[in-house]
């Protein structure tokens, strides 16, 4: 008998009776002549220089016809050349609609609006004839996978959405209804079907929290809701010739106040009707409608009588402050809360409600749930393991100096900089036991001196109080740097720097909030913090620099046995066991010295599909950063791209390379990481957006130039994330897999994959496109047990747990890396939360504040390798990449190259530390 693991993800395949049909309404002619002339008018009054903002009237139309619409092609210039609609829509309704759109977008007063506005443009689009037509027709697919335009994806979302509204949910003894919104995703309505808590029920034990409401005397029992909202898309797949219908489960919590708030949702009277989103911008007391959302808004009440909110004679700029309470019972007006914290509700609806939830949705839309095979299990070889948080494997190695050589340079020196004395003490004990040196714990370091940890590494001890300190006096920053002692290092040694820190989340982001209000008293803390300036003044001095926030115990989990204790060195670690933010920053600052252990070889070697032969690995990472947009200081966008190399160099030895661009020309060079991390710090992120036609040909020159450093490696492999880059090269894109690029390695006038413009021997042995976000990437739902007795029959037994690699079903170079989250495997009270019941079974207020966890999953996709190779051996690479994280306990969302350019960026200065702050609250 034979048996094998089969996933089934939440995504349901589709036929073309479940799509249904669209009606399509073909624009006149003469519509090129009568858009023009009004685009024209529209930007002398309002001085735009854009297209008409048709957002507004489509989703007018959604709401009235209860239908999906879509203008197309969408065109910054053009005029559309026809309106797709997935059922008919009224001619009285659609005229009007447009009537009303049009007074508005030319900022007719309210009291002048007429239904009788003569309006070319709504007699041209109401008066077509609408022809009917199978919506699976708009699939195409010549290559490995199909494709259609944007508006028929759209339209298959809003089939598949409503069909799924149609069944109630049954489960925990509930029926559960969705209710659809404007972009065809669902909602829990009923408020009886929210879930609830207060801010304080996470805190039973006696303790305290701080959150946003803090300073309001009721925070700790006001209560709040959440709702279970599920994200409907139907996108393709690679090497699947169907579209997929996914379905993503989001926890939303629902704020008390549209102050600040980024997404809201109104419920219009009719029961049926679908929810009407509604997008907000500005923060506090300055919150407003965005432009499009006000047109949507004026054009809704005049057609149907039912105004969202009162009127004001403000109303065109600002909420009132009456429209903005949405304290009590939900209603018909919810808002997201827009910022990240501290919640009453944790984030992920659990494991259970995810297989629930497959089951449903498959029954519901009368097709199987999208499948895999395992076909690769854990272990993948060799993985990182610590004792007490203490890397032994690499740091006792005999081969400690040969590492460190490979990494650059022959000897690290640790520069220990701090302001208080317990801080002092606590680093010196770290690196005392990361270094197997406790009776430097118990003696003590003496300051301003170097003392030897071993052979190859050393520290140097000295009070930085204001160098660290927040603070305005930022100019006298570069002078206090350059009076540190230490820096005179001989030219063999690396330079890094531990450093303490003052920081505590919650506390700068409620003190940020309350000073940008009008009558603020208080600064931004971010304006005075220490850390930025610190960074780029020590990188100018050749000194990488990790930081260390104070040490807040926490609780001793009583299920955990405690290790036993024979030398000082595992005394000084039982001590420090709780201390995992300290462990963490001497493991990054081994990160960022680019310290590589020689166990990568044997997990990438591992087993008969594993890499047998030497190769660089390449990850590429790129990031584009919006400039500030407000106040006297704007920028423009800043576009951070770089490199990353993994280099065999013989004995198991690997170095670590980054690709650092010179700042005045397209060039630039390889260096050691650490290295290149120094440079990249020492100066500001460069311009540039993502879409420069020079991006793609840099890199294919950084490609080129690797060669000379590549040793005896016989090839390299490169990694892509398809989150990031999927719009830069064409075949990283689901529609365009399977075709075959010119011979000079362009597709459609632009370079195929990375390398592809270079001559053929300095091509890529493998392009590897890896996939992590939730997006993009379908969630685990069902695990079951095939076990096969003959050919024809197949036991099925329902497991709960799986990890490895496994193929999907169609495909044989598309891969699911199919994870546990750490907490998961731990071991307290609720870090199996939601693993047998839903959120509605669970009757702790404890259990319901805790974040409940499901399977998580990395798409890893090879889009080019050799004749004859197998697609395995390279997706297996990837996998164990991500499972094998370097200076991490864990595994990483994208394998190592690609992680350690994630983290150049992140360790940048000006790296935007707030750019999530006004993201919404919901896993």
């Amino acid at each position: 008998m034979s048996s094998q693991t089969r996933l089934s993800l939440l995504a349901c395949h589709t036929n073309e009776n479940l799509l249904g049909t669209v009606f399509l309404y073909p624009l006149p002619d003469k519509i090129g002549h009568v858009w023009p002339a009004l685009r024209q008018e529209y930007r002398g009054i309002t001085g735009s220089d854009a297209n008409l903002p048709y957002a507004g009237l489509l989703t007018v139309l959604r709401a009235t016809g209860y239908t999906c619409a879509d203008l197309y092609p969408a065109s910054k210039t053009d005029p559309p050349k026809f309106l797709a609609t997935s059922r008919p829509l009224d001619r009285d309704d659609l005229h009007a609609a447009i009537v009303l759109w049009e007074q508005a977008l030319l900022q007719t007063d309210a009291d002048r609006f007429s239904f009788a506005y003569q309006s070319q443009i709504a007699d041209l689009i109401a008066g077509t004839a609408p022809e009917q037509t199978p919506l699976w027709e708009q699939f195409t697919g010549d290559g490995a996978c199909i494709d259609a335009p944007g508006w028929a994806w759209r339209a298959a979302s809003w089939a598949v959405a409503s069909q799924l509204a149609t069944r109630p949910w049954e489960i925990d003894g509930r029926d559960v209804r969705f209710r659809p919104d404007l972009a065809g995703c669902l909602q829990v309505w009923d408020p009886d079907l929210l879930w609830k808590n207060t801010w304080g029920a996470a805190y039973g034990d006696g303790g305290t929290a701080e959150t946003a409401d803090e300073d309001d005397p009721a925070w700790k029992t006001r209560i709040h809701y959440a709702t279970l909202r599920l994200e409907v898309a139907v996108a393709s797949h690679p090497g699947l010739r169907s579209p997929i219908a996914t379905v993503q489960p989001r926890v939303s919590r629902l704020s008390n106040t549209l102050k600040s708030a980024r997404t809201a949702w109104f419920a219009p009277r009719a029961p049926k009707g679908p929810l009407i989103k509604l997008e907000l911008g500005g923060r506090g007391e300055h919150t407003h409608l965005d432009h499009t959302t006000r047109l949507v808004l004026d054009a809704w009440t005049r057609l149907h009588g039912e105004s969202v909110f009162p009127r004001t004679a403000d109303e065109t700029e600002f909420l009132s402050p009456s429209a903005c309470d949405l304290s009590g019972t939900p209603g018909t007006l919810r808002a997201l809360i827009p910022f990240a914290g501290t919640f009453s509700i944790g984030k992920g609806d659990g494991m259970h409600s995810r297989r629930e939830l497959a089951r449903w949705a498959s029954d519901a839309l009368g097709q199987p749930l999208l499948r895999t095979h395992q076909i690769a299990g854990r272990p993948f070889g060799s993985r990182r393991t610590t004792t007490d948080g203490r890397d032994s494997i690499l740091l006792d190695d005999p081969r400690l100096g040969e590492i460190i050589a490979a990494a650059g340079r022959q000897r690290l020196r640790f520069l220990i900089l701090y302001r208080h004395q317990s801080e002092r003490t606590r680093m010196q004990r770290l690196l005392a036991y990361h270094f197997n040196r406790p009776d430097l714990a118990a003696a003590g370091m003496p300051e301003n001196t170097t003392v030897a940890l071993n052979g190859h590494v050393e520290a140097f001890l000295q009070p930085a109080d204001d160098l660290l300190r927040h603070g305005d006096h930022h100019g006298q920053r570069p002078a206090l740097a350059r009076q540190l002692q230490g820096l005179d290092a001989p030219d063999d040694t690396r330079l890094l720097a531990l450093c303490e820190t003052e920081y505590d989340a919650k506390a700068w982001t409620r003190q940020r909030r309350v000073s940008r209000k009008p009558d603020a008293t208080v600064a931004n803390p971010y304006d005075l913090d220490a850390k930025p300036h610190a960074v780029r003044e020590l990188a100018r001095l050749g000194v990488l620099t990790q930081f260390l926030t104070p040490h807040k115990p926490g609780r001793r989990n009583p299920r955990k046995k405690a290790r036993d204790i024979t030398t000082a060195l595992d005394q000084l670690g039982s001590e420090l066991a709780g201390d995992h933010r300290g462990h963490m920053a001497v493991a990054d600052l081994h990160r960022t010295a680019g310290l590589v252990h020689p166990r990568l070889t044997d997990a990438l070697t591992y087993g008969p599909n594993g890499l047998k032969e030497p190769l660089v690995h390449v990850g590429i990472h790129l990031r584009e950063q919006r400039g500030q947009r407000r106040g006297p200081a704007t920028e423009p966008p800043r576009l951070m791209w770089t490199l990353v190399a993994l280099v065999p160099r013989g004995g198991g030895l690997w170095q670590t390379l980054a690709y650092l661009r010179d700042e005045d020309s397209p060039g630039g060079t390889w260096l050691d990481y650490a290295t290149a991390n120094t440079l990249h710090r020492a100066r500001r992120l460069p311009d540039g957006r993502r879409r420069d036609a020079q991006l793609p040909r840099s890199i294919d020159r950084a490609l080129f130039d690797l060669g000379n450093h590549a040793g005896t490696a016989t090839g390299y492999i490169v990694y892509v994330s398809g989150d990031q880059a999927r719009s830069i090269w064409p075949l990283l894109a689901n529609r365009h897999l399977g075709r075959i690029p010119k011979s000079d390695g362009t597709l459609d006038e632009r370079p195929a994959l990375p390398g592809f413009t270079l001559p053929a021997s300095q091509r890529p042995r493998a392009v590897v496109r890896v996939t992590a976000s939730s997006e993009h990437v379908a969630s685990p739902a069902l695990v079951e047990r095939l076990g096969h007795t003959d050919e024809s029959t197949a036991e099925i037994q329902e497991r709960k747990l799986a990890t490895g690699v496994f193929l999907m079903e169609g495909t044989t170079s598309t891969f699911i890396l199919c994870n546990l989250p750490q907490q998961y495997t731990g071991s307290s009270r609720y870090a199996r939360a939601g693993e047998k019941y839903t959120r509605w079974a669970s009757t702790s207020a404890e259990e319901q504040a805790e974040t409940w966890y499901s399977h998580t999953a990395t798409e890893i996709s090879v889009l080019h390798l050799p004749d004859g190779h197998a697609p395995l051996t390279y997706g297996l690479a990837a996998a164990r990449l991500c499972d094998h994280a370097l200076h991490f306990n864990y595994r990483t969302r994208y394998p190592a190259p690609i992680h350690l350019g994630i983290q150049m960026d992140k360790n940048h200065w000006e790296y935007r530390r707030t750019v999530d702050a006004d993201t919404e609250a919901e896993d």
